[in-house]
């Protein structure tokens, strides 16, 4: 046995106790593995006396569903295996050049962030802020007709037609 050792006295051997918690644990897993053994051989033996009569209509069954069988592995081959091997193999060829190309996209943005705020900031040291440039440069602005908005079209006032009117209401009015 093994376990914790009592404190060593003048003139007395090395006394070796274990609680007794240890010993409960090692007889319930002998329990369980004899049980799960005997279980497990039993279960085994039942699912093949039960499945006896069918693995006696296996073959028949198997043989008369035959076509059937190799029609669906051919389907599965054709839809499934076939394209999936397709797909991988290019997948696999292809990588290197993904990640060639997905790294230059990377470097162009960066590059091109970087040029785009160096011309900001070279453009702002160079010209007055946006601001203070419309101040100085604005014009008076003239309001535009409804009439004057179409380039394509002259503005020319639009003559207004007379009202007809029949002569028994020119001669009461």
């Amino acid at each position: 046995m093994s376990g914790r050792t009592g404190p060593l006295q003048k003139g007395s051997a090395a006394v070796v106790t274990s609680p007794p918690i240890v010993d409960l644990a090692r007889l319930v897993g002998h329990f369980l593995a004899a049980s799960y053994s005997f279980v497990s051989r039993t279960t085994v033996t039942v699912a093949l006396t039960l499945l006896a009569p069918i693995s006696l209509l296996y073959s028949p069954i198997a043989y008369l569903l035959a076509p059937v069988f190799v029609l669906l592995r051919v389907l599965l081959d054709v839809f499934v295996l076939t394209p999936y091997a397709i797909i991988t193999s290019v997948a696999r060829n292809v990588y290197p050049i993904y990640v060639f190309i997905g790294s230059a996209v990377i470097c162009a943005l960066i590059l091109g962030g970087l040029a785009r705020l160096l011309s900001w900031s070279i453009q702002s040291a160079l010209f007055a802020p946006r601001s203070a440039r419309l101040e100085i440069d604005s014009e008076p602005k003239i309001p535009v007709d409804a009439k004057e908005k179409s380039a394509i079209k002259p503005a020319t006032p639009k003559t207004q037609l007379r009202k007809r009117v029949s002569i028994k209401e020119e001669r009461d009015g």
